[in-house]
């Protein structure tokens, strides 16, 4: 008797224990749901930025040089557009008017349909 009791024990006490460690991972996971739509609320914001060659006041949009210069990105920029001129992380209030072609510009903002970047804030200097 004591040995299958003891058995038992031996295979009882393993399978609480891992039970109760998965518990706190199974409790910490969101629902398939809301990882979606987090997922989805990260993926929104875009960046596209590289050296401008060439630019449409008729249709709001600037052609960026991306990369190694062998791909051309569209950005669409609205009467709401944010310039700011500099860098990132050091700049001051812009212009459009200021842009001009071979400057370089990082843009953010979300990508439309037609894989157009539609920009929120744009942040343009002389060169890379």
């Amino acid at each position: 008797m004591r040995v299958r009791l003891t058995g038992i024990a031996g295979l009882l006490i393993p399978v609480l224990v891992v039970g109760f460690l998965s518990i706190p991972n199974l409790a910490g996971q969101a629902p398939k749901a809301d990882k979606a739509a987090a997922d989805k609320k990260g993926a929104e914001k875009a960046n596209i930025q590289g050296t401008i060659q060439n630019m449409s006041k008729e249709t709001s949009t600037i052609s960026v040089r991306v990369g190694s210069g062998t791909v051309t990105r569209q950005v669409v920029y609205s009467p709401s557009t944010k310039w700011l001129v500099g860098h990132s992380n050091d700049n001051k209030p812009g212009a459009l008017a200021q842009v001009k072609v071979t400057n370089f510009i990082s843009c953010v903002g979300k990508f439309d349909a037609k894989s157009q970047l539609l920009a929120d804030q744009c942040v343009y200097r002389e060169g890379k």
